[in-house]
Order: C-alpha cells, then structure tokens, then sequence
C-alpha cells in the first residue's frame, strides 16, 4: 500500500518506519522545522531506540523516502496519515485545506495527532465541503487514530501494541485499515473500533488516569514516611491486587516528557471551555509539579535550609530513561531550585546533556561532566534524577572514595535501603521509611 505520512517527529519517524518496515510504499514529509537532507543523513529530531537503524534499512531498500512538498505527499498515497505534535494544529489545518484544493479521488486520512475531540470529525465535514463547492463526488473518511507510543520504547509501542484504537463511521475505511496494520495485529485482536470523538476522547482519558493514577502514589509514598512505612512493601500489596496492578505504580520525583503533562492540561482546558471545573485532573498537575521538587526539600531539610556553597552530583537529566528529552522533566524544575539556593552543581545523564543544555537558561551554573562517576567528585550529596540503568548498579567503594559526604537523595528508588545503610551512605528515596 501506498502511504503518506505527514509529520516526522518522533510518533510519524515510527508509523514510517514500521509500515516500511512491513512492506508497504511510504513517504515521510515534515511539517514543522525538521529538514528532509538531516533525515536522509539519519539526522533525526528525537533519540529513539532502534529508530536510526530502521530508518536507514528501509531508506537503503527503497521502501521510504522523504520529501518535503506536500503536493508530492499528498498525489503518492491511497491512505495519508497526519501525525503532527499537539500543538501543530495549524500545520494540520493547512494540509486538509490543500487536500480539499487539490485532490480528485476517494480519499482516507488518519489523523495519530492529539488534536481536540471533534477534530477528526470537523476534517471530514471540511473536506466533504470542499469537494462539494467543486462539484466532485469524493467519499470521504478520516480516521483518528490516536498514538499510544511511548519514548524509549516507542518502535515496541507500535509494532507489539496493547491496543489498536480506530475511530470511523465508515466500515470499508475500517477493513482498509485492519489490513493495513495486520502486521501488527497478529497474535490477538487488539483493534477497538468506535467513534472519532470516542477514539479521539480515549487518548485523553488514558493519559489523565495515568497522570492521576502517578500522583496519587506519589502522595502516599510522601505519607507513608510520616508513619515509618517503606512504601515499597505497600506497593507490593496494591500491585498484588488484580484490581490495581503494578504498572505505573513506583513513587518518585514526578512525570514529564513532551506530551503527557500537555494532553491533562489540554483536556482540562477543553473541559473548562465546556463549563466544567476539571478540579481533580487541575490538582494532579499541580501536584506533580510540586513532586519535581521532592528532592530538593529533603536535601534542604536536611543540610538545615542552608545549601550555599554545597556540591551536589547529579545522575540522570532527561524525563525517562532511553531518550535524549528534558523537555518538562524534572530536572529542569529541581535543579532549578537547587540553583537558586546557592548549590553548585555537577551534572550527567548518558543522551540528555545537550538537550538540557538548550533547555535551561540557567545552566550556565551548572557543570556538565562526561561520566557518572566524575559528575559524584567531591560533592556533598547526590541526587538521582532518572533511572537510566547504568546507574543500578555502581561500585559503592569508588562512590564513597569520591564523595565528599556519603549522602544520596534518589527520585527513582532505584537503590535498596538497607544495602546503602550497610554500605555507608546515608540514603533518603521516595517513601522509603525515613523522613527528614
């Protein structure tokens, strides 16, 4: 089949990928600043696992290719696939707006883009308008088809999906569908099919009971040390739950990343236009900004509210493991205010240096180092940020010989208490029975 995908940032660079990767005819274009020759030269906008290698494999064997007109895009395809960030609306609107000018046959757009709920529906009705002021008799469909890739993982995302949501009203734009993404739907069905503002809702509602779901674990485990409870034994019995489960059940120092935070905040604001409060999905994000500095209000407890002239290391900077992106992460708030106390800082994350370093504009306070071990030399303490895995497992004796001051606040719970305590180091996680 014969695909256009519009949008190559990090959700489009995949759909490319693995629909190429799958057989099929696909041309990538982009919509926002990312250049054709950085894509061609495995330049990519986002650091993903996987994603450069099959991006060449699929370019060398001809099966994609990248361009930047649009009207090449849109004349190759049977099926275009929108599949822009969030806040690329306008981008969008522009492409529907030349599709209604310019095209002549029965067309299929699906729309991956977090857009508005009805956005996919206003699309259709845009361009069945069009058409209809030139006097063609086109069929029409678009389908939404919201993303559920997640960075560091997001080629596993797509190609082994839990779920496979589509919404049409159009049955033969549905099988269309179901053949297309066959490849990936193999073992069991996990297509769920209904209407483009319940597709379009689900997104939504899947990221703001996640965020939800994050923030209230992240109060409890706050909670439970007041009562000198380790939260880690509570959360073996609330995954133990077949109600609850374990995912996205760990404490820490807050989500972040691109989208998440962004698609809460975006249907709080959706909500509020349609006169509703949204109080709780409001107070989730503000608790979670709040949870950004968690570590900071320990360490600042601890070193008696004086952190003036203190060093303190910092291991992990982007907003997950596996990805080059601060953008919302925690460290940006955290160290933020770390800054702001007078603490002198060394920091290093194995991919996010550069991205943090175009992020933060205080980062000129900030000493970037080029290992885990140098960013710990001589500092007072050290804050673990992100869980990337290279940290799990340190050599404890080399931490100590280079440390200052054997004290660690880690946002990630990556370490076990009683074995830090064994080894010397005073250690304070998220819930985890000691509180400052």
């Amino acid at each position: 089949m014969k695909i256009s995908v519009f949008g190559c940032e990090l959700t489009g660079l995949v759909t490319a990928g693995a629909l190429a990767h799958a057989g099929n005819d696909v041309m990538a274009l982009p919509v926002g600043q990312v250049k054709v020759e950085d894509l061609v030269a495995g330049r990519l906008p986002r650091e993903e696992p996987g994603l450069d290698a099959l991006l060449a494999q699929q370019y060398k064997e001809g099966r994609l290719q990248f361009e930047a007109d649009w009207q090449v895009g849109l004349a190759h395809a049977d099926v275009l696939i929108l599949s822009t960030p969030s806040w690329r609306l306008d981008r969008a609107e522009a492409l529907i707006e030349l599709m209604g000018e310019t095209i002549k046959r029965d067309l299929l757009v699906v729309n991956q883009s977090t857009f508005p709920v009805g956005t996919a529906d206003r699309f259709e009705q845009s361009l069945l308008g069009a058409f209809a002021r030139r006097n063609l008799d086109i069929n029409v469909a678009v389908v939404a088809m919201p993303d559920f890739i997640s960075e560091g993982s997001a080629l596993d995302n797509f190609m082994r999906p839990d779920r496979i949501v589509l919404g049409c009203r159009q049955a033969d734009s549905i099988k269309v569908m179901r053949d297309l993404l066959r490849p990936f739907n193999r073992m069991t069905d996990q297509i769920k099919v209904m209407s483009t503002r319940a597709a379009e809702y689900t997104k939504y509602a899947v990221n703001a009971l996640l965020a939800t779901r994050i923030s209230l674990v992240n109060e409890l485990a706050n909670n439970a040390e007041h009562f000198d409870i380790d939260f880690e034994e509570v959360r073996q019995g609330l995954g133990s739950d077949s109600r609850i489960g374990f995912s996205y059940l760990y404490p820490g120092c807050g989500f972040g990343g691109p989208s998440f935070a962004a698609d809460v905040r975006a249907l709080v604001g959706d909500l509020q236009a349609k006169g509703y409060d949204a109080d709780l999905l409001r107070t989730v994000l503000s608790n979670n900004e709040i949870q950004k500095e968690v570590l900071f209000r320990k360490a600042w407890r601890f070193f008696d509210t004086d952190l003036r002239g203190l060093k303190i290391g910092v291991w992990g900077l982007s907003f997950k493991p596996n990805t080059s992106t601060v953008e919302n992460a925690p460290s940006l708030k955290a160290l933020e205010a770390f800054a702001a106390q007078g603490a002198q800082i060394k920091a290093y994350d194995p991919k996010a240096m550069q991205d943090f370093s175009n992020s933060w504009q205080g980062v000129q306070t900030i000493e970037m180092v080029d290992s885990m071990y140098q960013a710990i030399e001589g500092v007072d303490a050290l804050i673990i940020l992100t869980e990337w895995k290279l940290f799990w497992n340190p050599d404890y004796v080399v931490m100590k010989q280079k440390m200052r001051q054997p004290i660690i606040f880690d946002g990630r719970n990556i370490f076990d208490p009683d074995i830090m305590k064994q080894q010397g180091f005073r250690y304070f996680g998220v819930g985890r029975g000691e509180e400052i």
